[in-house]
């Protein structure tokens, strides 16, 4: 009997044989990125290589991917890498948030304390439409870190 990681680095090795078979076929991607620095510490890589995506998938990384794609980006003198963890935002502060986090390459995020037990929904609200996945802690403070709030009454006005 195969256990699961015979399995996995069996079909894995099978599908790189295969995929170096060339076929009477060019492939058809969505979207080819060409010449980027591809940065990917999951796997040690980082060189000029081209990027093809088909199906919202990564379907080739390879220095020359022959074959035509719906959409192409010149990536020459740019970075290409996996979607970035931002494990300390305020995102949460607002629905521009996770889209600003977005445009920066962020693909996940950690609200580190923008909510309390006063405003909790509506900062988790803001994780549940956001682009990319969003994950909220609770802070000690009722209100967060919002300004105004009781950390910041250092008079003790605020005092349950």
């Amino acid at each position: 009997m195969m256990n699961r990681r015979q399995f996995l680095c069996t079909s894995a090795a099978a599908a790189a044989m295969f995929a170096r078979v060339p076929s009477a076929f060019a492939a058809t991607y969505d979207l080819l990125i060409r010449g980027g620095r591809v940065i990917d510490p999951s796997v040690g890589l980082d060189a000029t290589r081209d990027v093809a995506i088909a199906g919202g998938k990564i379907a080739a990384v390879e220095a020359n991917i022959t074959g035509d794609a719906a959409e192409t980006i010149d990536a020459r003198g740019k970075i290409v890498a996996p979607g970035l963890i931002d494990i300390h935002t305020h995102a949460g502060r607002s629905k521009e948030g996770p889209a600003l986090l977005v445009q920066d390459g962020v693909t996940g995020w950690v609200d580190a304390g923008s909510g309390g037990a006063d405003n909790m929904d509506a900062v988790a609200a803001v994780a549940r439409g956001a682009p990319q996945i969003g994950r909220c802690l609770i802070n000690i403070a009722r209100t967060g870190v919002a300004p105004g709030g009781e950390l910041h009454d250092f008079d003790g006005q605020h005092a349950a």
